[in-house]
């Protein structure tokens, strides 16, 4: 994307902001892909260069708790969550992450639908944030979902029942074959449905139920603005597309923002 294609769509994602009465954000790998988490997929992949799980994360948790603590422990887990969670132990929010932030706080995005387990939104100080997939800096019961939060990205000892119901906890982001916790997906069904424009960030939009949100959102009649760097089976449903990463994109955007919110004054 030529600079001058690329002030063009950040212009008119703003304009687009700007004349909405209710807009959310979704980000995906992509932007935590900046502060240094390898993504899951694509030609650096930690799935591509590791292969793919075993998709019985979560029949293997079930099945026994006690023996799943013991492996997390012994670090007995296969070589992409041992890469993931050195990064996520790691990584600090960057320029994309500060800037959904002061969108928030501006009153231009309302909430943030996030697929990532890295809680950097958090970091930044994002608030209003529905966290679909889970995060590694909470456990969180199988029965009852009640979160707790946990000190150490790195199993230390086994969790103890939970308080409230005496259910099995594990970390709070979602193992293969686990079902989305009901509060989150509800939550972000909520916001979804509230949108009239959706700001799509560094998400394939290919994993469900999260990628087909926005789409869920386009059926209703929101508008969409996609940020990544490369094309999606989105793309043909945005109403804006910029190609150029969340970290150089976001604020600029906010800096548009700004100026709009000048000039109507």
């Amino acid at each position: 994307m030529s600079p001058t294609d690329l002030h063009n769509s950040v212009d008119a994602a703003a304009r687009l902001i700007a004349s909405s009465e209710y807009v959310i954000a979704m980000t995906g790998a992509g932007i935590s892909v900046e502060s240094g988490i390898p993504p899951f997929r694509g030609p650096d992949g930690l799935w591509t260069r590791h292969g793919m799980p075993s998709g019985n994360g979560y029949q293997n948790f079930l099945e026994d708790p006690s023996a799943w603590w013991r492996r997390e422990i012994e670090r007995a887990v296969e070589p992409w969550i041992v890469e993931l969670r050195q990064s996520v132990r790691d990584a600090r929010p960057n320029p994309g992450h500060d800037a959904l932030v002061e969108m928030e706080q501006a009153g231009w995005i309302r909430s943030l639908i996030t697929q990532n387990i890295d809680g950097l939104h958090t970091d930044a100080g994002t608030q209003n944030i529905v966290e679909i997939h889970g995060s590694r800096r909470f456990l969180r019961c199988v029965e009852c979902e009640n979160r707790t939060p946990r000190s150490d990205l790195f199993a230390r000892q086994p969790a103890l029942p939970c308080a409230n119901c005496g259910g099995a906890v594990k970390y709070d982001s979602v193992l293969f074959g686990e079902p989305i916790p009901p509060k989150a997906l509800a939550s972000a069904r909520a916001e979804t449905d509230r949108a009239d424009c959706v700001l799509v960030i560094g998400s394939s939009s290919t994993v469900r139920p999260a990628g087909g949100l926005p789409r869920i959102a386009h059926a209703n009649g929101a508008t969409l603005i996609e940020i990544n760097t490369s094309d999606t089976r989105l793309t043909p449903d945005c109403d804006v597309v910029i190609r150029a990463s969340a970290a150089t994109v976001l604020p600029n955007l906010m800096t548009e923002l700004q100026k709009l919110s000048a000039h109507q004054a």
